[in-house]
Formats: C-alpha cells, structure tokens, sequence
C-alpha cells in the first residue's frame, strides 16, 4: 500500500527538522555558556554601578556644600567598596549553588 503524497511530503520535512536540530546540537557545544556571560555581566555591572552611583550622588553633596572634590572623593571611594562586596556575594551565592 503506498503513502499520500502529502504524509511522504510531512515525513520528508519532519526528517529535514530532525536533521537540522541534530546539526544545531553538535554546534552548540556548551550550552551553559549563555548562562556563564549572563552572570560575567551581571557581575561587571554591579561594580560599575556601586561606583557610578557613589560618584553620582558625591558630585550632587559637592554642589549642594560647595565642598569640591571632597564629597565625590570619598562616595566614589564607598561605592567602589560597595560594588566589590556585591561582587563578592553574588560570587559567593553562585559557588554556594555549584
């Protein structure tokens, strides 16, 4: 008994899918990849931020005190501090998971 055209022309495609999703597999070597450069840069922006934001708010308490460049000095400096024991944490938390 033979086929319809139309199954023959499904399995056709759903063999081509197979194919194409095996060859999709075999690329992509390391699928936790992803995960890891999500977390390189959750990381990297949570030091920034710390940084950028005691800055921010130094700079505003200069302006505000006319006390220039005390303020954004030593701010810059607590965020810089900040951000690095954010860093930490995350880390921490991420080996604590592994």
């Amino acid at each position: 008994m033979k086929k319809p055209a139309d199954i023959e022309a499904m399995e056709e495609k759903i063999e081509a899918f197979k194919k194409k999703e095996k060859a999709k597999k075999a690329f992509v070597k390391n699928p936790s990849s992803a995960g890891s450069a999500a977390k390189g840069f959750q990381l990297s922006v949570d030091l920034v931020s710390g940084v950028f934001v005691g800055a921010a708010i130094g700079y505003f308490l200069d302006v505000v005190f006319h006390s220039t460049p005390w303020c954004l000095v030593v701010l810059t400096v607590l965020g810089g501090i900040a951000g690095i024991l954010n860093v930490y944490k995350s880390a921490k938390a991420e080996e604590k998971e592994s």
